[in-house]
């Protein structure tokens, strides 16, 4: 059996570490306003699937896993809730905050940050 060279395998080490690296968000934030209801919760990664309306502005209606931005925000989700929140969009990266449950005392329209 043939051995494969140390330094083949510290280049296929080098090439699988930098494609693995992530470009750190640099464009603009932009916000949208989220109106939806919360299906289920994952306090492993601080994510809850939220079937939700159109996004004017960035997405139709759907039911999709949305990282949720803040601890205080998560801790007041579960099944069921009516929300009315922000959706955070840099780059590839979103994430929902100012949340309200209920819809009530919700932020009025947002869209792209005006």
């Amino acid at each position: 059996m043939k051995r494969i060279p140390l330094w083949i395998i510290l280049a296929c080490a080098l090439l699988t570490a930098a494609c693995a690296k992530t470009k750190p968000a640099s464009g603009p934030v932009h916000k949208y306003r989220i109106d939806g209801e919360i299906l289920k919760t994952n306090p492993a990664d601080q994510t809850a699937t939220i079937k939700h309306k159109d996004i004017q502005g960035w997405m139709q209606a759907m039911t999709m896993d949305y990282p949720i931005r803040t601890k205080e925000d998560f801790t007041k989700l579960h099944a069921g809730d009516h929300i009315i929140g922000t959706v955070y969009v840099q780059d590839e990266d979103f994430s929902v905050g100012d949340i309200h449950v209920d819809g009530l005392g919700g932020p009025g329209p947002v869209t792209d940050g005006k």
